[in-house]
């Protein structure tokens, strides 16, 4: 139904809007407290030794839990001697080459006569010729070549295959150990791991951010760089945020993407927002409108005769305040600005 005509001019002297020079709240949304980035580190089972201190930061690379660290030792033993024994394999295979060599060249430099009496210098009694020479040389260089190779492949598969037996930090940041820690984290425990459970969460705690997610397209049509969040904590304190970045992310329930503010909370409040990782929140969604934004009471406009007579807050705003249009329309109050401020 259109605007009908009202007297309003009683009316618009309590209607007349007020300057507004704070960020108006504009929603209450469902909230997450995130950092710069996460992760979560399984283990197998096993007897675990080298737990971190997860009260203090970690840096990138620093170990976090090694898994069977004697029998990895016992491992690394029973490697070295493997190494050995394929050395002194490899050596006496060159040895018996180069004896080998020594005698197909004495005899290629001998002389036509002196080789008819030359016996039992080549297999099954074949006379030696250059290319059995080229031959051994080539078996020569490719043992060196084993020889110098094989202790460093070996150690490298060993080291591959034992590498998820030590957690590391990813990177720089904290963690939090997903299970009951031991009395005396100094001695080896046994871990046994539960479905669905993971062995350690790390966070980067460089920064952390509260997350919102948009869906009103007069919301995420406005100004991004002027929107905050503020999230009520115990004893009337707050976690603020201001706008850092926006995201098209999945969304859980699996319904299509969503787009995710991020407001990074200041420096003074990371250690408030590390503890509140992982719960639900309510953050309030401000936006700050600018120096000619002006804002009237929802609860005022909506007693005026003329809100029973129009179908929305626009035309509302249109009917009281012509030279004026509508800016964003928040919980309490409605954001207007003069067309020509």
């Amino acid at each position: 139904m259109n605007c009908r005509y009202f007297p309003v001019a009683a009316w618009l002297a309590a209607l007349l809007p007020g300057v507004n020079a704070e960020p108006v709240q504009v929603a209450l949304l469902p909230a997450k407290i995130v950092p710069e980035q996460a992760a979560t580190l399984s283990l197998e089972n096993g007897v675990v030794t080298h737990l971190a201190d997860a009260s203090q930061h970690q840096a990138a690379g620093a170990v976090i839990a090694v898994l069977h660290e004697e029998r990895t030792e016992q491992e690394r033993e029973e490697l070295e001697l493997k190494i050995a024994r394929e050395n002194m394999r490899l050596r006496d295979e060159l040895r018996k080459l180069e004896v080998q060599r020594q005698k197909v060249q004495f005899y290629l430099d001998l002389s036509p006569r002196e080789r008819r009496y030359a016996k039992g210098m080549g297999a099954d009694d074949v006379p030696p010729t250059p290319e059995s020479l080229k031959d051994i040389d080539e078996r020569i260089g490719l043992l060196k070549r084993e020889q110098e190779s094989s202790p460093r492949l070996m150690k490298q598969e060993f080291e591959r295959n034992h590498a998820k037996l030590t957690l590391k930090m990813p990177f720089a940041g904290r963690l939090q150990y997903q299970f009951p820690l031991p009395e005396d984290r100094t001695k080896p425990f046994e871990y046994v791991s539960l479905p669905g459970r993971h062995f350690a969460a790390v966070c980067d705690d460089s920064a952390f951010y509260i997350t919102v997610a948009l869906s009103r397209a007069e919301l995420i049509n406005l100004p991004e760089e002027n929107f905050s969040v503020s999230v009520s904590l115990p004893e009337g304190r707050q976690l603020r945020g201001t706008f850092a970045q926006r995201k098209l992310e999945q969304n859980n329930t699996g319904r299509g993407d969503m787009l995710v503010y991020y407001f990074q909370v200041p420096e003074a409040d990371k250690e408030t927002a590390f503890n509140l990782l992982g719960s639900n929140a309510q953050a309030r969604l401000f936006y700050e409108a600018g120096e000619h934004a002006q804002f009237v009471s929802k609860l005022e406009l909506v007693a005026h005769p003329a809100a029973a007579e129009c179908e929305n807050w626009e035309q509302l705003i249109q009917r009281l305040y012509p030279e004026h249009v509508l800016v964003l329309v928040g919980e309490r109050d409605i954001i207007i600005r003069p067309r020509n401020p």
